[in-house]
């Protein structure tokens, strides 16, 4: 089971206090989900990325833990107003469930004011099929209106090695990447450091995958002795990206070994962690 490092563990813990809604941003209660048959790393990963995509659309409020699968919003917990101030818009609650190695994303919206609801449920082979797509789905079930349901919007577009050559601006610790003919390319990091590419098109998907020898460089600002340490012993950089808003945006998962450490010592490593990557088009 790969690991996966919580980008977002920080804005978590903020997330459990209240927050006044702002710039008429709607207020969203978010339930923590009900995720059975996965690894305790792999459904914090996951919740806490539906929270992050929760607070790009609103302010949301009064995160609870969800002590069992039987978890309800009692009457009070859903009333228009609170003793804490003014009550939510919407309380997005839901599930993911693993059934014969197919996962099950649940998605239940309540618009508070009315009591109409959203449902959505969708079936993903694996974790990363779901983790990829579950920003999507999160906007189009505060998009799409309440009718009872909603159908995602199709934003995947056609993957061809035409539509991906040239400069992108990269994710964190990268300043720019240049894909070139012939399935090669180059990142230049944050340290200046260049790093040498590979990529290859799958099933609709931009693979990348490092070729340079590590260097102590690509893990800048690490402490040199930490640094030292991933360099003989971290995996190579792999990015599964997928193309977006006509031809401009690569979206998707970097693998990579991430790290724990005190002062100057490593305490763990951990390969195959996963994050979020964004590339933007450049020129």
């Amino acid at each position: 089971m790969k690991r996966m490092i919580l980008s977002f563990f920080l804005f978590s813990m903020l997330c459990s206090f209240p927050i006044a809604a702002q710039d008429n941003k709607p207020i969203i209660r978010f339930i923590p989900f009900v995720i059975e048959g996965l690894g305790q790393e792999e459904a914090q990963f996951i919740s806490t990325l539906i929270q992050s995509y929760v607070t790009d659309i609103g302010d949301m409020v009064q995160v609870y833990e969800a002590e069992d699968a039987t978890y309800s919003l009692s009457a009070q917990e859903t009333s228009l107003q609170t003793d804490m101030g003014p009550g939510p818009d919407f309380i997005l609650s839901g599930s993911i469930t693993v059934d014969q190695e197919t996962r099950i994303l649940s998605l239940k919206i309540i618009k508070n004011l009315t009591g109409e609801t959203v449902y959505h449920t969708s079936i993903y082979k694996t974790t990363t099929d779901l983790t990829l797509k579950v920003r999507s789905l999160v906007e189009a079930a505060f998009s799409m209106g309440f009718d009872g349901m909603f159908h995602e919007e199709v934003s995947q577009e056609i993957l061809t090695e035409s539509r991906i050559l040239g400069t992108w601006r990269g994710d964190a610790g990268v300043e720019l990447i240049r894909l070139q003919r012939g399935g090669t390319g180059l990142a230049i990091l944050s340290s200046g450091v260049q790093m040498n590419l590979t990529y290859s098109i799958e099933n609709n998907s931009l693979r990348i995958t490092q070729t340079s020898p590590n260097s102590e460089w690509f893990y800048h600002p690490m402490p040199f002795d930490v640094a030292s340490i991933l360099k003989a012993r971290a995996e190579p950089w792999r990015y599964e990206l997928f193309l977006y808003d006509n031809g401009t945006v690569l979206r998707g998962l970097k693998t990579f070994t991430g790290v724990r450490y005190e002062a100057n010592r490593v305490v763990e490593l951990f390969p195959g962690s996963i994050q979020e990557a964004e590339w933007t088009k450049s020129r």
